[in-house]
């Protein structure tokens, strides 16, 4: 069978193909480190990690790109609030933590691991050709994209232009300048003080869309095949994407498939920074072990909303030690069944849009047979290396939990 994967642009399942044979690029957006990271985080980043194990399984030559988002108004606020600390300091003590998180989870570290602020140069000559082109146009020290110019601007969303403007829109900025309600800043002038860099427009910093854009086309090129992220960038932020580096290249589409997660909520509310109502990952971890908190994040499927509530983890415990105990039992030593009847029926439920709590009750299924001792002969061999396809460093998955740091899993 082959992999199928779902599409928000275009809404339906397609068999994936590569823009290259053999080579499949991915960016995920990644975090904004002016405070902690949750287990939603988690939950994003542990969901494409497996995918980009399972791409490499099956013989791709994956280059992933994760970027930190290093300068935007939340940034600038915690360093004014904590006194005028430098907001690299502010990046750099988040980021470590956040990435000890995803490490312990056994996170394949990214291929590369862009700061927004290391291509404002990009940034800039991206903002020129998109104002060059006609869609982009300067109001003072601002600079803005002009959406009703994009005449797809909607595609991702399925909606039109009129639909969009209806709803919030947290890229919205200095209504009194624009000229369409859906209008977004490239480039914004700052207030004193504020960071800034030197551009044609004068002293200012990047807007939000346009630092993806750029740190995406720099490290993938002009297109990309999957772009993936939390389901609450849809709009604006990819929409916003897709006309940015359509404009800019020509190239279309930009992407091939976007893949966008669900939002994991904590007792039916959707966790964020806003609410305070975070469940930390490294708090989960002091109680559990990073690859039972991993089955936890892969039970769910990447498109669901899931729910977190008390107990679960625990309710999880049988199926996690069943499991582990299979993985490393005597007949778990020897070679895998590539070609057999448990790695067919694994790869037929991780092939249709992913679908790994599909998988993993497969791989329940045959750890009940082993520890049973019903298992075909082989299984066993089979099952420790279809659990480490997807990270799990009991099973011996590659990764920073077992010592190995590289990008590459293989």
């Amino acid at each position: 069978m082959t992999l199928r994967l779902y599409s928000t642009l275009g809404h339906a399942k397609r068999d994936f193909q590569p823009l290259v044979p053999g080579k499949v690029s991915i960016y995920v957006c990644g975090v904004t480190p002016y405070d902690v990271t949750h287990l939603g985080h988690a939950f994003s980043y542990v969901q494409f990690d497996t995918l980009r194990r399972y791409l490499t399984w099956l013989g791709n030559d994956v280059r992933y790109v994760q970027n930190i988002t290093d300068i935007d108004d939340d940034m600038i606020m915690v360093s004014k609030r904590q006194g005028g600390r430098p907001i690299p300091e502010i990046r750099d003590e988040n980021d470590a933590i956040f990435r000890n998180d995803l490490d312990r989870l056994n996170v394949l570290r990214p291929t590369v691991y862009p700061f927004a602020t290391d291509h404002i140069p990009q940034i800039i000559d991206s903002t020129a050709k998109i104002v060059g082109r006609g869609r982009g146009y300067q109001v003072g020290g601002d600079v803005f994209f002009e959406a009703a110019t994009f005449p797809n601007y909607g595609q991702l969303n399925g909606v039109t232009i009129a639909e969009l403007a209806k709803r919030e829109n947290p890229e919205s900025k200095r209504e009194y300048k624009k000229r369409g309600p859906l209008d977004f800043l490239l480039w914004q002038e700052v207030d004193p003080g504020d960071p800034s860099w030197d551009s044609p427009w004068g002293l200012g910093r990047p807007g939000w869309s346009i630092e993806c854009t750029a740190m995406s086309m720099a490290h993938l090129g002009d297109q990309v095949d999957i772009h993936g992220g939390g389901r609450d960038l849809v709009f604006p932020h990819h929409e916003n994407e897709i006309a940015q580096a359509e404009t800019v290249s020509g190239a279309h589409p930009f992407c091939g498939w976007w893949m966008h997660n669900g939002m994991l909520q904590l007792d039916g509310v959707k966790m964020s920074k806003s609410l305070g109502n975070l469940v930390l990952a490294r708090n989960l971890l002091k109680d559990f072990e990073a690859d039972h908190l991993r089955l936890y994040l892969l039970s769910n499927h990447y498109r669901a909303d899931a729910n977190y509530t008390d107990g679960e983890l625990q309710a999880l415990g049988e199926r996690y030690e069943r499991l582990k105990l299979a993985a490393t039992s005597e007949g778990a030593a020897g070679p895998a069944e590539a070609g057999g009847a448990l790695a067919a029926e694994f790869g037929a439920a991780i092939d249709d849009d992913f679908d790994v709590p599909a998988a993993l009750d497969v791989l329940d299924r045959a750890a009940v047979r082993v520890l049973a001792g019903s298992a075909a002969p082989g299984d066993a061999a089979t099952l420790r290396s279809l659990l480490a396809i997807l990270g799990f460093a009991f099973a011996g998955a590659k990764g920073p939990a077992t010592g190995h740091l590289s990008p590459s899993p293989v």
